[in-house]
């Protein structure tokens, strides 16, 4: 019976890539990799209080395949050219598995009373057709760890100005951003959400490739609730994304639609002086559509799992830390048209991992991380890098 399940099952998506749905909707590691890779709660948090009192420069890379780099490269600057005057700049640029982001912004602030600055905000571009322009309210408290920033850009503004590829859009598209930290004692909550309309392009002369049109969305949403007292700290962190994108080319369609929530649950709690707990629960739901060489496909997926790990300071600048992370996937991949196609199994995933952390200075962090999946045997992946403020 096992067999014979194993078999409908792999007939089953052996079909559906017919309609070649990416690799990475079904990959069952993702939501670790996602959790493994990222920042710790307690160096995250060091870099929300200063989003708007202090410069800062992360990087963190990570392997996902042989082939495949995880990448969150981040900087950002607070300049002060006068009591009145200031300049916040954010620079991005993530590749990770779903989506490339690379962004450029500037806010130009005024101050118009204690806490309360207004300004000019935008993305300035080399090519001016992909400039963004708005403007931005910011309100922060006396030493800036706590703040409130409101944005409403036009993306792209100059799109329709002058545009050599002949690409037109039809209405603006408008993004709307917002940050925002508070924290009284030991409580601490972060937001950040970035949320735009569609953009919708069409080219009235078709290129040789023959690309008609194309239409792109990403909004994103990261929040954390964070309680901390000593060395006992838990939280929860969540993180809410939607990514739209297509092309019609020769009168065919090719399209990806889709959101995803992933939330996360942790705590650390000593055990000894120098030994502490760190336990993580992990939640992964996403809903994507897509269409690709004229078959439309549907994917369902929730992941549901844990890690538990232990967190060794053995000197004042060092911590070693050790564990196992393990995920269920329950995923439905449907294929109009191909009953053969229409189907639903459970994968599983888990990697074993170890990571140092070194502080050589305050607010001065590097960490490297080497991981093993236990079950397959397989690559497990690394990841390495650094978090400055200054």
């Amino acid at each position: 019976m096992r067999a014979a399940a194993t078999l409908l099952v792999a007939t089953a998506f052996a079909s559906a890539a017919r309609a070649a749905p990416p690799d990475e909707l079904f990959d069952p590691l993702k939501s670790i990799e996602y959790d493994l890779y990222d920042f710790t709660p307690e160096d995250q948090a060091i870099w929300e209080a200063s989003r708007y009192s202090a410069h800062a420069v992360r990087l963190d890379l990570g392997s996902v395949t042989l082939k495949e780099l995880f990448a969150v490269q981040e900087a950002q600057a607070n300049l002060r050219a006068t009591p009145w005057l200031g300049f916040h700049l954010d620079v991005q640029d993530d590749g990770t598995r779903e989506a490339e982001v690379a962004r450029f912004a500037a806010d130009v602030l005024f101050r118009v009373a204690k806490g309360v600055e207004i300004g000019v905000s935008g993305t300035p571009d080399v090519v001016k057709q992909d400039s963004a322009l708005g403007g931005a309210i910011l309100l922060t408290s006396p030493d800036r760890s706590r703040y409130a920033v409101v944005r409403l850009l036009d993306d792209a503004a100059f799109f329709n100005l002058q545009n050599p590829s002949g690409a037109h859009r039809d209405s603006a598209v408008l993004r709307a951003q917002t940050e925002a930290r508070w924290d009284s004692g030991p409580w601490s909550v972060w937001l950040r959400a970035d949320l735009a309309t569609p953009s919708d392009v069409r080219y009235a002369q078709a290129p040789p490739q023959g690309l008609q049109a194309t239409s792109e969305q990403r909004s994103d949403v990261d929040a954390h609730l964070r309680w901390a007292e000593g060395r006992r700290a838990a939280g929860i962190r969540f993180t809410a994304r939607r990514l739209d994108s297509s092309r019609v080319a020769q009168g065919q369609e090719n399209a990806l639609r889709r959101g995803f929530g992933y939330a996360r649950a942790y705590v650390l709690v000593p055990v000894l002086p120098r030994l502490q707990f760190r336990g993580v629960a992990l939640a992964w739901r996403e809903e994507a559509r897509g269409r690709d060489a004229g078959a439309p496909y549907q994917l369902s997926r929730w992941d549901l799992g844990g890690r538990a790990g232990a967190v060794w300071a053995f000197e004042e600048q060092w911590r070693l830390e050790g564990g196992y992370a393990r995920v269920h996937s329950a995923q439905s991949l449907a294929v109009s048209g191909d009953a053969l196609a229409s189907g639903s199994h459970d994968r599983w995933g888990d990697k074993a991992y170890a990571s140092l952390r070194w502080q050589p200075r305050d607010r001065v962090i590097l960490h490297f991380l080497l991981s093993h999946q236990v079950t397959t045997g397989t690559f497990g992946g690394f990841n390495g890098g650094f978090e400055v403020i200054f």
